[in-house]
């Protein structure tokens, strides 16, 4: 892997320390006000971000993901500080929670395509899994410190700190980006029609047939899609209500949220170091079992050190998850389609989660965990059933 990898991988790493706690100071200033606040403020960051992936995608294989992501970290930055100022004058209320999702979330629609493409650029295709879980373990290892952080950040100084934060840190993302060129950068689009509309339309059709077509992506994105439903609102969700329904304090909550990142971290170091399986589709069936057991875990874990163990268990399953099925779907995407089929892997996880978390925030926590656990369980099923055997070796 090159130097200029290592350093994209710093800058960008640091950005997720800002993201880690102004989302957990998100959540947690609206469960205070109550649980359909809360699934309403999770909902404006997860709908702009639905609308939008497609054009983000667009975007980036237009101009090039490096470019967009530039100009994303500009934007993103600069609305924290912006969104910092505003919540210091009007104090933190639920139109001021609702509309910092929204922001964040729409600069992500755009950010996240670009984002995911990026370590292709910088390694090889033999390297990728391996750069790719070397950055999954970085994001995790800084989302780990980010838990207990954030809990400490919010009882401080609040979402003020977490805007401010965030704004610094993609400050430092922007500047490490701008000075560094990809050795495998490639040439963008750059077409323009007569009609803006009808051809971003076009080209957004187009990444959805070439995932259609493909047997293999068409099946790593019918499984995140179903695992992502139910299992991602776990942390975001359903942890927070479920320490508030326990009396925990914030700090507490964050070390929970912590577990289920140290699970992953641990996955993803050793397939950074070693590589992945060589059975893709029995090692992310495995990580999907054990999610499922440690989401039953939380139901009935009653002190916050039993939390801790059961989302450290569904953090190990996420992780042998995650980590053997990106690397396959990043591979197999055309080098001329790479932001448009990966704002489309980011579109199956958040529309779901429309739907799911505003669900899942009617019913009793417990219920809610219990019904994230039977769908990380089917996860399982849909592996081993239906992904195909010619991705069975990813590295």
């Amino acid at each position: 892997m090159t130097r200029s990898y290592y350093g994209w991988l710093a800058g960008s790493t640091l950005s997720v320390l800002g993201d880690t706690a102004l989302f957990f100071a998100l959540g947690w200033a609206a469960t205070g006000i109550g649980p359909q606040v809360a699934a309403l403020v999770l909902t404006g960051f997860t709908l702009p971000r639905a609308v939008l992936l497609l054009l983000g995608g667009v975007l980036g294989d237009r101009i090039g993901p490096r470019r967009l992501l530039l100009a994303c970290s500009a934007i993103v930055g600069t609305c924290c500080f912006l969104l910092a100022a505003v919540v210091g004058i009007r104090g933190t209320a639920a139109g001021l929670l609702l509309l910092t999702a929204v922001a964040v979330g729409t600069v992500d629609a755009f950010a996240l395509p670009a984002a995911g493409v990026l370590p292709r650029l910088f390694v090889a295709d033999d390297q990728l899994p391996r750069a790719m879980a070397l950055r999954t373990s970085a994001t995790q290892l800084i989302t780990l410190a980010g838990g207990p952080l954030s809990g400490l950040l919010v009882a401080t100084v609040g979402l003020v700190g977490a805007l401010m934060l965030d704004g610094l840190t993609f400050a430092v993302q922007f500047l490490v980006l701008f000075m560094l060129r990809p050795p495998y950068d490639v040439n963008p689009a750059g077409r323009v029609g007569r009609s803006v509309v009808r051809s971003v339309v076009r080209e957004a059709l187009d990444g959805l047939r070439v995932a259609a077509g493909d047997p293999v992506l068409r099946m790593v994105l019918a499984v995140v899609a179903l695992v992502a439903a139910f299992v991602l609102p776990v942390t975001s969700l359903c942890i927070p209500l479920l320490a508030r329904s326990h009396g925990w304090a914030a700090g507490q909550a964050g070390f929970v949220v912590a577990g289920n990142v140290c699970g992953g971290l641990v996955v993803t170091i050793l397939v950074a170091r070693f590589g992945t399986f060589e059975r893709a589709e029995l090692a992310g069936g495995v990580g999907c079992l054990l999610a499922a057991l440690g989401i039953s875990g939380l139901v009935v874990a009653p002190s916050v050190s039993l939390a801790v163990g059961a989302t450290l268990l569904q953090g190990v399953g996420i992780g042998l998850f995650t980590s053997h099925l990106a690397p396959v779907f990043v591979r197999s995407t055309p080098t001329s389609h790479l932001t448009r089929l990966q704002s489309l892997l980011s579109l199956v996880q958040t529309l779901p989660l429309i739907v799911s978390t505003n669900l899942l925030a009617t019913l009793d926590v417990h219920r809610a965990l219990i019904l994230a656990a039977a769908t990380a369980l089917a996860g399982l099923l849909q592996v081993r059933a239906y992904l195909p055997k010619s991705i069975s070796k990813v590295g």
